[in-house]
């Protein structure tokens, strides 16, 4: 549907090093054990943290949207019921394509679950146990995504990517979800529209400041970009929805015009605001044809108006995949992504693990990383193929998209990092993709100015 449709070893002492800053022996930020959310096979892990310190997990599947939740900082874990359109229903037919999880302040939780004619967003106010308001958004759409803000979750903000012409849609709620507003495109450049017409777009996560200010980041193709090497032309420039209005009138603003050879598709982007309100965007792939794939970082304290330059977060060896964004203090990313140190990330032979880090400084200009790794193994052995339908078809890509297209990093009330991913080399030999999670347990707080 999409535009891209998209031996377990305790090795301490190799993953450290692979973690490793240059300057230093060890990673600074450290993990707890690794636990699973799900032990059966699932993807593309949503994560989203209530105040109180409760965690929620949620990937497509079982005909719904799959939850879990964790009331011990992920040491235990409790399958919820998966949360599914009204039976009989004609979204019920087609739903489980994608889901996304987004917790209120007063812990009221928010589901979005994948119809191919929709998008069905439902609200819990008991932990999950039950969602009795349902909300169908009719419209022919892809990858959701999902936001809230307000004390009770007043504000819902609904993001997707329209299945047939590649536009870049939000529907807001501005009454806890029970209603959502006629779709909103998120930019009005001239150039931009140019662009999604040209080759489609690949929209990222929405956010949100929770004072108005509402980001939705997305990648488009340049006009001068026609290289079909991978099957279309890639996305090569980095742009950003803005509303300051909760979400009721947007424009558009470049981040990264990117190269006519960039590609910048390797998978979603991912947008956060941290607590001083300053704008994060992250988002993988090459800055040229034919260079490694790594995780960039960009930055703005102007509400997404102006930009930072990017910022390469990994290690400069070795391949990086899937980076995902969340705010700490004033000036604070955190981040995580998987990484191999393979020259080729297609190798059937490359290893990977979940690597994070806090950034600090780089608003500033001075940018300093700290990472960790947060798995405790190889979490993949081989390929990760982001050409979805063209996987394993064109020369030389690989065959494997089993760990699908994403995971999430959030930070939780006492700073720490919390990361789940799509694990399928578990401890064991299970040969299922479950959903691996760590959090953070040593290292500063992302909520700490210095560290």
């Amino acid at each position: 549907m999409r535009r891209l449709l998209r031996l377990a070893l305790p090795l301490p002492l190799a993953l450290a090093a692979l973690a490793a800053p240059a300057a230093a022996s060890t990673p600074r930020l450290t993990y707890g054990a690794n636990t699973y959310a799900y032990q059966s096979s699932y993807g593309e892990p949503g994560l989203s943290i209530g105040r109180a310190g409760a965690v929620y997990v949620t990937t497509p599947g079982d005909g719904g949207a799959v939850l879990a939740k964790s009331t011990t900082q992920g040491r235990t874990w409790q399958k919820l019921p998966t949360v599914r359109p009204p039976a009989g229903s004609p979204q019920s037919q087609t739903s489980g394509s994608d889901s996304d999880v987004a917790v209120a302040a007063d812990g009221t939780i928010f589901i979005g679950d994948l119809a191919i004619d929709g998008i069905e967003v439902s609200r819990s106010t008991d932990g999950g146990k039950t969602f009795p308001q349902q909300t169908f958004v009719a419209f022919s759409a892809d990858r959701e995504w999902l936001a809230v803000d307000g004390p009770h979750g007043e504000n819902v903000y609904l993001a997707w990517h329209e299945l047939a012409t590649g536009t870049m849609l939000v529907a807001t709620s501005h009454d806890r979800g029970k209603t959502f507003s006629p779709p909103h495109t998120i930019y009005t450049q001239p150039l931009t529209g140019a662009e999604s017409a040209h080759n489609g777009s690949s929209i990222g996560q929405i956010s949100t400041d929770g004072r108005g200010n509402v980001y939705v980041v997305f990648g488009v193709t340049r006009l001068s970009t026609t290289d079909t090497t991978n099957g279309v032309p890639p996305i090569s420039t980095i742009k950003i929805g803005i509303s300051n209005d909760f979400g009721d009138t947007w424009r558009d603003v470049t981040v990264n015009p990117g190269a006519d050879d960039a590609n910048y598709g390797n998978f979603w982007m991912a947008s956060a605001v941290d607590r001083g309100g300053n704008v994060w965007v992250t988002y993988s792939g090459s800055i040229h044809k034919g260079e490694p794939l790594h995780v960039y970082l960009q930055g703005s304290r102007t509400h997404g108006n102006t930009w930072t330059k990017q910022y390469r977060v990994d290690p400069p060896q070795g391949n990086a995949l899937f980076g995902w964004v969340a705010g700490g203090a004033p000036g604070v990313a955190a981040l995580a992504w998987y990484r191999t140190e393979a020259a080729d990330k297609d190798s059937s032979t490359a290893k990977w693990v979940v690597q994070t880090a806090q950034v600090r400084g780089l608003l500033g200009g001075s940018p300093h990383v700290v990472r960790g790794t947060a798995s405790s193994h190889y979490v993949h052995i081989g390929g990760i193929c982001t050409l979805g339908i063209f996987c394993g078809v064109l020369p030389g890509s690989s065959p494997d998209r089993s760990l699908l297209d994403f995971f999430k990093v959030a930070v939780d009330p006492a700073g720490m990092l919390e990361v789940v991913w799509s694990d399928n080399n578990r401890p064991g030999g299970n040969p299922k993709t479950g959903v691996g999670f760590a959090r953070q347990n040593g290292g500063p707080s992302a909520y700490s100015i210095t560290g």
